[in-house]
Formats: structure tokens, sequence, C-alpha cells
């Protein structure tokens, strides 16, 4: 997926990310401690900061991470 700018001047508002551009793929959206348990948007990555363990979202229900740890 590209990054690319929203020039209509409204922003991006999807999947709870607010922003001017496309929400990254390939670095990690949210640092906190425990596996997550919120949904996301699919192939969103979060880091446990208690274990340094990367999860990815696969979509469907709020618990469906996976764990990936590649750094």
């Amino acid at each position: 997926m590209a990054r690319v700018p929203n020039k209509d001047g409204q922003g991006i508002i999807a999947n709870g990310f607010y922003g001017v551009v496309d929400p990254s793929y390939d670095a990690p959206t949210m640092f906190a401690s425990g596996v997550p348990s919120t949904a996301g948007y699919v192939s969103e990555m979060r880091v446990d900061t208690a274990t340094g363990s990367i999860y990815r979202y696969l979509g469907g229900a709020a618990t469906n991470w996976a764990e990936t740890n590649i750094r």
C-alpha cells in the first residue's frame, strides 16, 4: 500500500486512525505492555513493551493478533 497524501483537507478517518497519510503497514503503531486486546486495522503491528514481542492484527475478532517477532 502506498503512503499517499490526502489533499481534500478532511484527513483520513478509518479504523480509529486519523491523519493526512495512509497508516504505515511496516512499522509498529502502538507500544504497550501485554498482548493487544483491541481491534486494529488489518496488518497493523503493535509491540509488547514488557517482552519486546511484535504482534500483527489479522482482522476479525479484537483478539485476532499473531505474534510475528519480525525485527
